[in-house]
């Protein structure tokens, strides 16, 4: 995912205004392929340069022009007072909070009819809500697993390739992956350290697809050939010869 800092999150007002649908938790909302949420994207460096007009009709809040062919768009800075949280604030501070066409002379034209309800409501209703700040948390999540997923499965396919064990380091934690070939079958072995909490034991075992949760069996003792390292726990599974075909097919041999 693009740094949440320098990216402008559309929020769920704006993209039903813009009558785009809600799309699966795996996109990432400024990545929307829609002409004003690209020109969004530009907006940070912009105000960094100190290029940015501002909507001068909305006086409650700070509110800037996003524009590009017909499209118009209002956007904010947050300041930290107004993020549910000062880390939610330091994580997505720009949003697009409305969008719509230019019809010069019009009250339809976004920028008119904003003045409009502003002046009656104020601007608060553009700003981000829960459902927003909800969907932020559960996009990073998606791409929290998808990245474990992807760093297990590239140490699975390595060492079904050659035989060797591999590890591999992600935040202040340490995973090992190694297969065996044993009586027809293969073994698959997974070795956690420094991990305490159980939804990273979780997403880790539930990694590999193909394997039920139920099917791994922890090793406290270790097995010959990997013996546990100062808290590491190992798990074992067997692997079925459907998956581990899958394995090696998504995964480029490096």
């Amino acid at each position: 995912m693009s740094s949440e800092a320098q990216s402008v999150r559309p929020t769920k007002v704006c993209i039903e205004a813009l009558d785009l649908p809600i799309p699966d938790i795996s996109v990432h909302l400024p990545e929307l392929d829609h002409p004003l949420v690209k020109e969004a994207q530009r907006l940070p460096d912009i105000y960094a340069s100190g290029g940015v007009e501002r909507i001068l009709s909305l006086t409650d809040r700070i509110w800037f022009k996003v524009k590009t062919g017909r499209w118009r768009g209002a956007a904010i800075r947050l300041p930290e007072a107004d993020a549910a949280s000062e880390s939610q604030a330091r994580l997505a501070p720009w949003w697009l909070g409305m969008g719509g066409y230019r019809r010069e002379g019009d009250p339809a034209d976004l920028y008119a009819s904003l003045e409009s309800t502003a002046s009656r409501e104020g601007s608060d209703r553009w700003l981000p809500q829960d459902w927003d700040w909800k969907r932020l948390e559960l996009e990073h999540i998606y791409a929290w697993n998808h990245a474990i997923s992807r760093i297990v499965c590239e140490l699975i396919a390595r060492s079904l390739r050659d035989g060797y064990s591999y590890q591999a380091e992600f935040e202040s934690y340490r995973v090992t992956a190694l297969t065996l070939a044993q009586d027809g079958e293969t073994y698959l072995l997974i070795g956690t350290e420094n991990i305490a909490n159980p939804k990273v034991f979780a997403a880790i075992l539930n990694a590999v697809p193909g394997i039920a949760p139920d099917s791994w069996q922890p090793e406290p003792q270790g097995v010959a050939v990997l013996q546990p390292e100062p808290g590491e726990v190992i798990w074992s599974t067997i692997l079925p010869p459907t998956v581990a075909a899958h394995l090696l097919d998504a995964v480029p041999d490096t």
